[in-house]
Parts: C-alpha cells; structure tokens; sequence
C-alpha cells in the first residue's frame, strides 16, 4: 500500500545528499537552494519517525535506518530509470503488442499470408488477431487496428477514428448453373424478383433489401425473399454452389468458382456491394510504431493479396484522390466508437 504521507520526490532529494556527501553539493547540482534541502529531509525524517542522517559541521554520515533506505532508492532510481528508456525505445521502433481487429471472411487469409511475413520483419511485435463483424469500442476494447469493408459507399460514420482507404474489390452476383436454370434467365434487375437471396449480413442487421449499385455508383434497393442470412462470406458461398440461390461475393472469394463454373456471374454490368476496403485506427498522432508498421504493412499487402485471388483487372488501389479525403479525416473526436461497416 502507498503511504500517501511520504513526498516521493524527497525520497530522490535524500538521495541525492547522500550521494554528493552533503547539502551543499546536492543543492548545487539540482539548483535547490540547501536550507529547502535541509528542510525537506528533517520532514522525511520526521514523516518516517526516525533519524536518517547525522549531521555535523564537517561531515554527514548515514544512520543504519538511512543506509537501509538509501540502498532502496537506490534500487528505485534505477527502476525508474529503466521504466524511461523502455518508453523511449518503445517509441523509437515497432516492438510490443498490437490487437488487430479483421473481419471473419478476411481473417484466415490475412493471418496465414501476410501476418507471418509482418512478424518477420518486425520480430519484436506480437499481434492479437479479433476475427468478428461485430461494432467494437477501439479505446474500451483496446484495440488498436482494424479493418473492414464499406458496403455500399466510401463513407462511415468514423469523425472520431482515422481512416485510410486500402483498395477497392471487386464484388460479383453469383449462383449455380443449376439455379440459374431452374429460375430462368436474368436479363434485369427486375428478374431478381423470381430468385432467392442469401443474405451477407456482418453485423446482424435488420435490413435485408439488397441493393445494387449501377455502373454509375447509384444505388438500388430491392426486395427479395432472403432464404439464407449469415455473417459468414464463405457459408453462402457453399449454399450458392449448393444450389441454394444468389449471393454477393467478393472477387478473391469466388474466383475460382467462376473460372472452374461451379458459380456463374449474374447481372454483370451490376455490384452488390462497392467493395471498399478500410483500415480504421483511433488517432494519428500517439500512434505506436508497431501499429503505424502494421497499418502501413496492411496497406501496401494487402491489395496485392486480394489481387492475386481476384481477376486480374478487378482489383483497385486506393486512388489519390481517396488518400486527399483521407486526410481531412485525420483528426479524432473524443469518443472512438467504431462505426458498423460491412466487413469485406
């Protein structure tokens, strides 16, 4: 327990007196005049009910109560000082502990492809993966990174949290051939009427119109009947290749569906989702090394990941202009509540 009575800083005072072997010295060395010194231990002393030095006019010598505790300070000072230089190294270099935040339908590719090469490179960063859709509180839950999709614009509700834009994938309408011959074709948007959804729903969300966007970026809202909802990416895309009916899928996901024709593209000309992806993070500034390295490592991997599993021209970096209107979102309110982004 912290004896609240005792003034800490007396504690380095009496050391120092004791090391530069009197109040003069000590008083010269830490610009203190001597009788504040000298004023200071005869209150330690009286604090701790007991005769720490013995004073005369030539020389000052340690009681055994005074020798006890100036080993200790001793041993506190340089505690203390190597409490400072690990901050300070800690703040030169990625080292330490980042809890990272993906969503389920990335996680296990992130974490088997590039989290390993990151921790290669930086050996003394360790990292915490989340793999969940859900809204998390980055300060309450202490997290540090996180990275999701935008549904269907590049907007979320993020005035208290930095975002960057990482890359833009692709997103395909996809079912069976067998669905599709048994629905008929899809020529329009209208012919989605007559076939089943299987929703993609990260965060649980009442809503289940699906909405499509044009090759202008217009969104459009239908009204399906959704026989299959989950948060899972790769559920639906065993139910749509189980003859079950159509789904939304990301490129790197159902590409080798596509070119081995267990899933055919519907509606080309057509999105389900823009396909955004983020990496959001609660301030800039105060940022630590080891979480600026991982969010600069997922920035630059990370397309070239989803590249490799989408269709060649498909995916897209972050633009310039995307990275302008990055930076004026830089700044952090004082809650850093994340918002309710669809995880890619």
């Amino acid at each position: 327990m912290i004896n609240v009575s005792i003034e800490w800083n007396d504690l380095l005072l009496f050391l120092q007196v004791v090391e530069h072997k009197g109040f003069t010295s000590a008083g010269e060395a830490l610009g203190i005049p001597k009788s504040r010194l000298s004023r200071r231990l005869t209150l330690l002393e009286e604090r701790l009910g007991t005769r720490l030095l013995q004073r005369s006019s030539r020389r000052l010598s340690l009681t055994d109560a005074g020798q006890a505790l100036y080993g200790h300070c001793q041993q506190m000072l340089k505690e203390a000082e190597a409490g400072i230089a690990e901050v300070q190294q800690r703040s030169r270099r990625p080292m330490g502990r980042v809890r990272l935040s993906l969503p389920v339908g990335l996680s296990e590719m992130i974490a088997s492809s590039l989290l390993p090469r990151f921790l290669q490179c930086y050996p003394e960063v360790q990292v915490t993966v989340l793999a969940t859709n859900r809204s998390l509180d980055l300060i309450a839950e202490q997290v540090d990174v996180v990275v999701r999709g935008v549904g269907t614009a590049l907007r979320l509700d993020t005035s208290s949290l930095v975002q960057a834009c990482v890359c833009t994938v692709p997103w395909n309408l996809v079912c069976s051939p067998a669905y599709l011959a048994k629905i008929g074709p899809i020529d329009s948007l209208g012919d989605l009427e007559k076939a089943d959804l299987l929703f993609y729903s990260p965060n649980d969300e009442g809503d289940t119109e699906l909405r499509m966007l044009d090759e202008w970026g217009v969104v459009h809202a239908l009204s399906m009947t959704v026989r299959m909802q989950s948060d899972n990416l790769g559920v639906l895309r065993q139910a749509a290749r189980n003859d079950l009916g159509l789904c939304g899928l990301p490129g790197y996901l159902c590409a080798d569906d596509l070119a081995s024709g267990q899933l055919v593209s519907v509606l080309p000309g057509w999105r389900p989702m823009a396909g955004h992806l983020v990496v959001l993070f609660p301030s800039r500034r105060g940022l630590p090394p080891a979480a600026r390295a991982l969010v600069d490592f997922l920035k630059t991997e990370l397309p070239l990941l989803l590249a490799s599993d989408s269709e060649p021209s498909g995916l897209r970096p972050a633009s310039p202009g995307t990275e302008a209107a990055d930076a004026l979102a830089m700044s952090a309110a004082p809650s850093a509540t994340e918002a309710r982004p669809k995880a890619a």
